[in-house]
């Protein structure tokens, strides 16, 4: 046997090796962490510039141009076919605008016989856009050259060309070239009384979470189903929370000493899930730590998060297991007001030490790789192929 060959051999053992790693490492073993990025907004006159996220903003109609997202633009322009009056708030990595209908002359004060629309923009990489309407509204989103958009069902648009996003709405949809028409709520007169039903549409960036197509795919059902509550992004200098069910409510109340705190609301009583996704350096998650969950007090199980979306009579929770971060999906099975609690502590002896690995993996789905984190099995590896190159290379000098 030659040295080309013995080389061969050791080449493909490697690759074998590295394999096996990824493989135990899950479907996206390595996250970028890029989701996990806050940005933070500074606004003037209408312009809001961003780490992620750049447009401009009409002040009193709320009206979008030049919408753009990782320096690539994704919308010439967004507008209703109602006209509104409002106001513009921006607080680090978010902006709203609040307006009330002007077409009735109507109170300024809200209430369940005005039409009203809120608008909600994250400065994150997934550029998160979600517009709310109270009443009858006609959205009209204006592609820029190189997006295309396709209906897919379950009331989700696909943008691709440019990006890979979603558009996922209430109500009904049409696309024309580069025109999509979201029409959202209702408005009904009778005997004197107005009445009114709302809606709401939400864009983002697909690729901007480092999931498998299988877990993006559930995330997106589960936001068009209406069980996704919102998202909440933590780190320990910052916080940005994503409303992905209309009426629910998340709020940070502790973070230090690995133990977050979030309390949630909403407005009906159905179950919800709420992701989580926490800075690695806020929680310990190893090899020597495991997770508690709690509800209320009450410790959950840990599921797959298949069976989290599932949804069911009792609380649970899955862990999906990046790099740099943590994304902690918990499904409350009933509302009113709740209390969610995580805690990191040492894992305990009859564990053998594998804290992290119980139940969980990349996907949220299986074990996981036995607590080791990737920068110590990527070394483990190499070190096993250092040895056999040089056992490979004593042998061949003998021969």
């Amino acid at each position: 046997m030659n040295k080309a060959i013995i080389a061969g051999v050791v080449l493909i053992m490697a690759l074998g090796l590295f394999s096996t790693a990824a493989s135990a490492n899950g479907e996206h073993g390595m996250y970028s962490g890029g989701y996990m990025s806050i940005g933070n907004f500074s606004y003037s006159s209408g312009v809001a510039e961003g780490k992620f996220v750049n447009f401009n903003i009409n002040e009193q109609t709320g009206e979008l141009s030049n919408y753009e997202v990782n320096n690539t633009m994704i919308f010439k322009q967004v507008s209703y076919e109602n006209q509104t009056k409002g106001t513009i708030n921006v607080k680090g990595p978010m902006l709203w605008y609040y307006g009330m209908g002007t077409s009735f002359n109507w109170s300024n004060n809200p209430g369940i016989n005005t039409m009203w629309r809120f608008i909600h923009v994250h400065d994150n990489p997934a550029g998160v856009f979600q517009i709310i309407v109270h009443g009858r509204d006609t959205i009209t989103y204006t592609l820029t050259s190189g997006i295309n958009a396709q209906i897919i069902g379950n009331h989700t648009i696909e943008l691709t060309g440019n990006i890979d996003g979603m558009l996922i709405y209430s109500g009904e949809a049409a696309v024309n070239q580069n025109e999509i028409k979201v029409k959202l709520g209702t408005y009904n007169y009778e005997f004197g009384n107005y009445s009114y039903s709302g809606g709401s549409a939400i864009f983002m960036l697909t690729n901007a979470w480092h999931f498998s197509k299988q877990m993006r795919k559930m995330i997106m059902n589960a936001i068009a189903d209406g069980k996704m509550g919102g998202q909440l992004i933590i780190n320990r200098n910052n916080h940005d929370f994503m409303n992905y069910t209309y009426g629910f409510k998340a709020q940070l109340k502790i973070n230090k000493d690995n133990h977050i705190q979030v309390e949630v609301q909403a407005q009906s009583h159905e179950g919800k899930v709420l992701m989580l996704t926490i800075d690695k350096n806020d929680i310990q998650y190893d090899a020597n730590h495991t997770l508690i969950v709690k509800i209320d007090g009450q410790k959950l199980k840990m599921d797959s998060s298949t069976g989290v979306f599932a949804g069911g009579s009792s609380g649970k929770y899955a862990v999906i297991n990046g790099s740099t971060e943590l994304t902690i999906i918990v499904y409350i099975p009933h509302f009113s007001e709740h209390s969610i609690d995580i805690e990191s502590v040492a894992a305990a002896p009859s564990q053998g030490g594998s804290g992290s690995s119980t139940n969980s993996d990349n996907n949220g789905n299986g074990s996981g790789n036995g607590g080791i984190s990737n920068e110590v099995l990527i070394a483990t590896v190499i070190g096993i192929v250092i040895i056999i190159a040089v056992v490979a290379v004593i042998w061949v000098k003998k021969k």
